[in-house]
């Protein structure tokens, strides 16, 4: 039963309430309680001087109905003694007083006796009749009233803890119904279902916890949305050679084929095997620049000689293209992880090389700024839509899929770029324009 949230801040509020009441009750109380013996002291003092004045100007024989007159008029008990011993008048307190006590008055002093509450506190004064001294003796009598104040003050006690636990059943509702939903939407997240939503317009910590929470299944279904993508374009990237590796492995069965026509078949079964190969390397390598694992050593070199050296190593494919290729590599010391910024380069030459036309331009040039290294690499290819630039870092995204495939890519070349510039904390950007070329920008940070 008090497993449930709402149960809990229920019982917590009636609880905070029940004591601090309680304690507001004890403190009042004591309060009231001096307050009230104090106006009860100097009443009883003030009245008694009043009786006394009044009985020393009527005869004694009279005293007995003026007494039980204003034993009438007033909420106190008056005693008269003419000895110790001996009543004279009122109400006979023998019990609670001793025979040295009303002595004592008689003897013309004044005294409180016994304890300070209305039903036990008694006060005494002397006075004198006919060469006589007399103790009259007055004790409140109304303790009722303090007693009435106690059960009033425990009515309205209960009537704040009824009521403010009822108004409390409201509010933990209010408080606790999102959570509830929160509750149900966790359940559905964990069966898979992302499209559950919170949307509540609160500004309080439940609804940042309801914000936090949409943002996270906004968050999960793009994950869940990337990793169908994902399985959808490896498995249209493998099935699509093997269909013509099987195809071209059925044709090359048959008796009646030349031998030019054979090998032709031999060579689009090696070349899509090697794009299978490709395809499957560069995965391997994305899931492994993706994860936690992946080693990264940083060393200073020479950034300059590293891309002089991947451009000869490409000059069998942009010499056979007829390509010019200019240069402006100033001496530039960098640390980074050199084999990792060689596939940068690698994959950006490459690209360059691929979409540009023969007899086209590739320019390389390395501009050193006070905190970073930029690197660009500028051709004039075929171009990019401005509609496709932001998304030709996303992994499989190959823009024209004729054009690509044509060219034998799998849309992941420069997902790998950009995840190895973001592990040197730089960043790569892309200026293009369709039918004038592409502009490949690298920003490094620079030795410190």
């Amino acid at each position: 039963m008090f497993k449930s949230l709402y149960t809990r801040v229920v019982m917590a509020f009636i609880a905070a309430v029940a004591i601090g009441l309680i304690a507001a009750f004890i403190l009042t109380s004591r309060f009231f309680e001096q307050q009230f013996q104090q106006w009860m002291e100097q009443d009883t003092i003030s009245t008694a001087g009043d009786i006394a004045a009044l009985l020393e100007q009527t005869a004694p024989d009279r005293w007995k109905e003026t007494v039980e007159l204003m034993e009438h008029m007033k909420s106190y008990s008056i005693s008269v003694y003419d000895s110790p011993i001996h009543l004279a008048a009122g109400r006979d307190v023998s019990d609670r007083l001793t025979a040295e006590e009303v002595q004592r008055v008689m003897l013309g002093n004044t005294m409180a006796i016994g304890p300070r509450t209305p039903a036990s506190w008694i006060y005494g004064l002397p006075i004198e009749q006919r060469n006589q001294t007399f103790a009259v003796f007055i004790r409140p009598t109304y303790p009722l009233k303090a007693v009435d104040f106690r059960k009033a003050l425990n009515l309205h006690v209960l009537t704040v803890l009824v009521v403010g636990g009822l108004f409390m059943l409201l509010v933990a509702s209010y408080l606790v119904k999102p959570l509830n939903r929160l509750t149900l939407a966790t359940r559905r997240l964990a069966k898979g279902d992302f499209d559950v939503e919170m949307k509540l317009n609160r500004t309080d910590e439940i609804g940042v916890l309801s914000k936090s929470f949409d943002e996270m299944t906004y968050e999960l279904r793009r994950l869940e949305q990337m990793r169908q993508d994902f399985v959808s374009n490896v498995s249209h990237e493998i099935q699509t050679p093997l269909t013509s590796i099987i195809g071209f492995t059925k044709a090359l069965r048959t008796d009646e084929m030349t031998e030019s026509d054979r090998l032709y078949y031999l060579d689009i079964i090696q070349s899509e095997s090697e794009r299978i190969s490709r395809l499957s390397d560069n995965l391997l390598r994305l899931a492994s620049l993706e994860s936690e694992h992946h080693p990264f050593h940083k060393t200073a070199y020479r950034l300059d000689e590293q891309i002089r050296r991947i451009i000869v190593v490409c000059e069998p494919v942009w010499s056979l293209k007829q390509l010019q290729i200019d240069l402006d590599l100033p001496k530039t010391t960098i640390s980074a992880d050199r084999d990792l910024l060689s596939q940068v380069w690698m994959n950006l030459l490459g690209n360059s090389i691929k979409f540009t036309p023969d007899g086209g331009r590739i320019q390389i040039r390395i501009e050193a700024e006070l905190s970073r290294v930029k690197v660009v690499i500028t051709d004039t290819g075929i171009g990019i839509p401005d509609r496709e630039q932001s998304m030709v870092f996303h992994q499989f995204y190959k823009g024209d899929p004729s054009r690509s495939d044509s060219n034998g890519g799998s849309g992941l070349g420069l997902a790998i770029v950009k995840k190895i510039v973001s592990l040197h904390q730089g960043m790569v950007e892309v200026d293009s324009k369709v039918g004038e070329g592409t502009s490949m920008t690298v920003m490094l940070p620079s030795l410190p």
